[in-house]
C-alpha cells in the first residue's frame, strides 16, 4: 500500500510545475466521505486514494467517515475524522505550498512538518491557529468554540472575537470561545484520554 502512495506521489510531483492548483492528495478514505471540487456545485462520494486536491475543494465526513490527505511539497498530513466539514485552501509558489484550511466543524489531527517559508494557517468560526511545524488535535464545535490539544511543538492560537493570542504547547490545552475568551492550561487526565481515543479512532 505504501508503494501505491509513493507511485501516486511521484506522478503528482512530475506534474507539479504544470498543475499549479494541485495542493495534495487523499491517502486514505473510509466510511461516509464526500468531496466537492472547487469548480463544482455538487458533492460526490467517489473519494478514493490518490484523489488530487485543489484550492477551495471541500471535504465533509459523516458519522463513520474518515479521511487523510497529504500536501505534495512536504507530506504534511491532515486527518479528518467523523462529522467534519473543511475547505482546503492555499497556493503554489516556487514549488512550495502556502497552506491554509478552513474548518467549519469537526475533529481533525494536524501533523505539520516544519514550514521553511511562511506558516500553515487553520481558520475556524472562532479561532485562527498559526503553525510553523507541529502536531495537534482540533475539536471545532462550529460557532460555539474550539478546543486545541497540543501533542508536539507549539501553535499560536488567536481568538477572532477578542484578538487575544495564546500559545498551545506540548501537553497543553487551549479553549477558544465565541464570546472572546481564550485560555490555556495543562492537559488533564481526561484530555490525555481524549487524545488516546482520537488516536485509536484514527487508526493510530
Amino acid at each position: 500500500m505504501k508503494n501505491i502512495f509513493f507511485i501516486s506521489f511521484f506522478v503528482f510531483l512530475l506534474n507539479f510545475s504544470f498543475s499549479k492548483e494541485t495542493l495534495g492528495l487523499v491517502t486514505k478514505s473510509k466510511g461516509k466521505v464526500e468531496y466537492q471540487k472547487f469548480d463544482s456545485k455538487k458533492f460526490t462520494s467517489n473519494v478514493k486514494k490518490g484523489l488530487g486536491l485543489y484550492g477551495d475543494d471541500q471535504i465533509r465526513t459523516g458519522d463513520n467517515g474518515f479521511s487523510i490527505y497529504r500536501y505534495l511539497d512536504d507530506a504534511s498530513s491532515i486527518k479528518i475524522l467523523k462529522n467534519s466539514d473543511v475547505i482546503i485552501q492555499g497556493r503554489v509558489d516556487s514549488r512550495k505550498i502556502t497552506k491554509n484550511i478552513e474548518v467549519s466543524n469537526g475533529l481533525l489531527n494536524f501533523n505539520i512538518n516544519k514550514q521553511n517559508e511562511g506558516y500553515f494557517t487553520v481558520v475556524t468560526p472562532t479561532s485562527v491557529a498559526t503553525v510553523k511545524g507541529t502536531e495537534f488535535w482540533l475539536i471545532c464545535n462550529g460557532s460555539e468554540g474550539d478546543k486545541f490539544l497540543g501533542v508536539e511543538g507549539s501553535v499560536e492560537v488567536e481568538n477572532i472575537q477578542s484578538g487575544q493570542k495564546v500559545i498551545l504547547d506540548e501537553n497543553t490545552t487551549v479553549f477558544s470561545s465565541s464570546s472572546g475568551d481564550i485560555i490555556t492550561q495543562a492537559m488533564t487526565s481526561e484530555d490525555f484520554e481524549q487524545v488516546d481515543d482520537l488516536d485509536n479512532e484514527s487508526g493510530e
